[in-house]
């Protein structure tokens, strides 16, 4: 089989568009995600670092204002923590759990997207390679005569279609486990940090 140019795989089934289209989906949703991860819904770990600082010393006051200063979710999360009067371990970790609950959320958005898309994509390409291979064999029932070299150029363009759709699947399912897995271990660092800062605010009078 000749080098084929977009256009032409564009035509050898209708499974292509469909499996272009999903791809597209998915890396648009990768650099969303990705953006989504790494600048706006990321860690605040130096903010952490000084609020865990001003709390062994003692200092209430210091680390409010350090979380004052600070955009993002997280830290209105230690600014409400922190400005209770009279709290408990339990109360504060009870009354984060609702901005873990948006955090995580805000993390798992549309990362069904990839799962979702390293399911189908190998059953759409499976379908346009049986779709070729039909069209493939009834081109041999309709000229008469020939043997297997009719029909290998058909097969083999059909092929194609199961190759893209197993491509598309395997970006995806790397996409999907790492978005699943960087979400997992950032819930289990915010729980670690939640308790420490509980740990530590009920140890100042």
């Amino acid at each position: 089989m000749q080098n084929m140019t977009l256009s032409q795989m564009m035509r050898l089934s209708i499974a292509m568009p469909v499996l272009f289209a999903l791809s597209a989906l998915v890396l648009g949703q990768a650099l969303e995600r990705l953006y989504a991860f790494w600048i706006v819904h990321r860690l605040p770990e130096a903010l952490w670092q000084r609020v865990r600082a001003a709390l062994e010393e003692g200092d209430v006051s210091s680390a409010l204002n350090a979380c004052r200063h600070e955009p993002g979710l997280l830290a209105r999360a230690f600014t409400h923590l922190l400005s209770l009067s009279n709290p408990s371990t339990e109360r504060l970790v009870e009354i984060f759990q609702l901005y873990r609950q948006r955090f995580h959320l805000d993390l798992s958005r549309r990362v069904g997207i990839f799962g979702t898309a390293s399911f189908i994509a190998p059953l759409i390409g499976l379908m346009g390679t049986v779709l070729g291979i039909m069209r493939a064999f009834h081109d041999l029932s309709a000229a008469g005569t020939g043997g297997p070299t009719v029909v290998a150029a058909g097969i083999s363009e059909a092929l194609v279609t199961t190759a893209a759709g197993i491509a598309v699947a395997v970006v995806s399912a790397v996409l999907y486990n790492y978005f699943t897995l960087t979400a997992r271990r950032r819930m289990a660092i915010l729980d670690l940090w939640i308790l420490e800062l509980a740990l530590l605010r009920c140890e100042i009078k």
